[in-house]
């Protein structure tokens, strides 16, 4: 009896704010890449980025994508030799609450919200850290006026945690950025909330769901991109009931 052809390797591609909740779950030996963060405010470079690094890998491998469709940056990239494995899910905020249904319920609950997490405050991807760029680049007067266009809708700063130590160490950074935004816009709260690895950890198990099923394993979480495939919006909004078309962050295009 003959063997079968070897399974495929797992290969990892992923925006780097998932860093430190999916890092520490991958297997050393899974080759993995970390995308600039900052990649989610073009969507057309995104997905050039995103292309570029699939196409480069050799052998054809099941390929974890790090993202939601993120502005529609996910549109139109192509698989070629390689299976595609990505959570299903029009924002990456549904990755830190834990599931696309938690991520929907919170959207129409309160969608004026915008959230943050220790990687996106490392990374200073956040309004506060933005308007003092745009002072940096610009003058005051100009950085009032791009700050306003970008966040004025906005009514809530979401803080995301997991774990109460790390809601501690963030909370001031949250409170501040709520605190300006209140003071230009007013009635902006801040609020904070635990997150959840949930989806984190059933995308890690996804390549192995796959080899045991001849790569076919139907999941309302994931949606899997066959080799010579292309990733649509549509595919995002099978399973899971329609999805929010969020202005980003469930408010920032991202």
């Amino acid at each position: 009896m003959s063997a079968g052809p070897p399974a495929r390797p797992t290969v990892v591609i992923s925006c780097s704010v998932l860093e430190d909740l999916l890092g520490k779950r991958l297997p050393d030996d899974v080759p993995t890449v970390w995308m600039d963060i900052f990649l989610h405010n073009s969507p057309k470079k995104l997905a050039e980025a995103l292309q570029s690094r699939i196409d480069g890998i050799a052998e054809p491998s099941i390929v974890i994508v790090g993202y939601g469709l993120c502005g529609n940056g996910l549109v139109g990239v192509r698989s070629g030799l390689h299976t595609l494995v990505i959570p299903r899910t029009h924002d990456c905020v549904a990755i830190f609450l834990g599931s696309h249904q938690r991520y929907v319920q919170r959207f129409f609950a309160s969608p004026n919200t915008y959230y943050l997490t220790k990687g996106w405050i490392d990374a200073r991807d956040e309004p506060l850290a933005d308007y003092h760029d745009y002072v940096a680049q610009f003058d005051e007067e100009t950085a009032e006026y791009l700050f306003e266009m970008k966040y004025k809708h906005y009514r809530k700063i979401c803080l995301v945690g997991f774990s109460q130590e790390e809601l501690d160490a963030y909370r001031a950074r949250a409170q501040a950025v709520a605190e300006f935004m209140d003071r230009r816009f007013g009635g902006v709260v801040c609020e904070e909330t635990l997150g959840s690895t949930a989806l984190i950890e059933a995308l890690v198990r996804m390549p192995e769901r796959l080899r045991g099923t001849q790569g076919h394993a139907a999941d309302e979480e994931f949606v899997v991109i066959d080799p010579g495939g292309e990733i649509t919006m549509d595919l995002f909004m099978d399973g899971g009931g329609p999805a929010p078309q969020p202005m980003a962050r469930s408010g920032k295009a991202g």
